[in-house]
């Protein structure tokens, strides 16, 4: 049997400290993380004397945010650094609560559409020059191609960098205050064996974790074998075409790949791509081989919930354990909501709820 721990956190909104006769006044807290877009977090406080919604504490938009969630027998871990950008009041009966809402620091990507260029540069490069713009550090990695021109028309930060990333197959996202622009990890060692069943549930093991609910499912629709990219370089007068049927990534524990699994009773499950400009070979093979990685990830997906896990995060690895033959294995999170509630009513506590991905490889 899993063993029973505390929930713990600690909250930091603007310059106050949830410690001490401050931390009985926090109701519940909720962060949640996405792949394709800025993670959020809310935090419901009682205010029954009105000491948040008069400013007695004062806690406004604009203001920064830091949660950790965990226990008190372990530890907690951050898992958002933000900005709050929401303030509202429930009120229902003797019951007065201070809702805060707001998003991690990608949000500042999102702020005002823009039309500009550039030339001779990669999308590195033009990721760390918004970083620095939007006031975030650059973690970044060399994406090694260099385009004669790049622009971004009339579209949000936040919208073009994002376009950039999928063409490349990069991911973008904020941790604490680095925007990060890299290919996916998909190589390092899984964070957590999530077990279904206590027969296939060690507790001794930190990594063991013990699901309450799991659904896993297969489908082949939308996936192929190989991606064909064709353009056209006004320059040579010459087609430019781009091949991809390797997917990216080690093994992570699944018996077909997907493209060989769309391509069983199926004569053709090759895709050409004409509608996206591209200038030349090099970034026509890679548009490629990111449309099939993306297809081919969407050929193994589930969703799960487990009582509240700290490690279990966007863009890391995790292993199911008792799911079964050809479902057991290392699935990449895809999204990941943390809840902590007090009391001791139904839904109180912490929980953990996930959803994950794979090519089946």
């Amino acid at each position: 049997m899993a063993s029973f721990r505390t929930p713990d956190y600690k909250l930091t909104l603007g310059a106050t400290e949830f410690k001490d006769d401050l931390k009985s006044s926090v109701i519940s807290i909720e962060v949640e993380q996405v792949s394709d877009g800025a993670s959020s977090f809310k935090v419901e406080l009682n205010d029954y004397t009105n000491k948040f919604s008069e400013g007695e504490t004062e806690i406004k938009e604009g203001m920064s945010c830091q949660i950790e969630l965990g226990y008190q027998e372990t530890d907690t871990k951050k898992l958002i650094e933000g900005i709050i950008t929401g303030i509202g009041t429930k009120r229902q009966g003797a019951s007065v609560r201070y809702v805060v809402t707001g998003f991690d620091g990608l949000q500042a990507l999102s702020r005002g559409r823009k039309r500009r260029s550039w030339e001779d540069m990669k999308d590195s490069d033009i990721a760390s020059d918004i970083a620095g713009e939007c006031g975030l550090e650059a973690d970044v990695e060399d994406s090694g191609i260099v385009h004669p021109y790049i622009a971004q028309n009339n579209r949000t930060d936040l919208d073009f960098l994002m376009e950039r990333a999928r063409r490349i197959g990069f991911e973008l996202k904020v941790e604490e205050k680095r925007l990060v622009f890299k290919k996916p990890d998909l190589t390092s060692d899984s964070i957590a064996t999530l077990c279904w069943g206590e027969k296939n549930f060690d507790s001794k093991d930190e990594k063991n974790v013990l699901l309450t609910r799991c659904d896993l499912k297969s489908s082949t629709r939308g996936v192929v074998k190989k991606v064909v990219v064709r353009s056209y370089d006004p320059a040579t007068a010459k087609e430019i075409i781009g091949e991809s049927e390797a997917l990216d990534g080690g093994t992570m524990g699944g018996a077909t790949e997907a493209g060989e699994a769309a391509a069983s009773n199926n004569p053709d499950t090759t895709i050409q791509i004409s509608r996206i400009p591209v200038a030349s070979q090099e970034e026509a093979e890679r548009l490629a081989a990111s449309i099939l990685n993306e297809r081919a990830d969407k050929f193994m997906t589930g969703k799960a919930s487990c009582l509240g896990c700290n490690k279990i995060v966007c863009g890391k690895k995790v292993t199911f354990k008792g799911m079964g033959a050809g479902l057991d294995g290392d699935y990449y999170v895809k999204s990941a909501k943390h809840t902590l509630k007090g009391g001791t009513g139904e839904g109180s506590g912490y929980h953990t709820e996930f959803t994950v991905g794979r090519s089946g490889r």
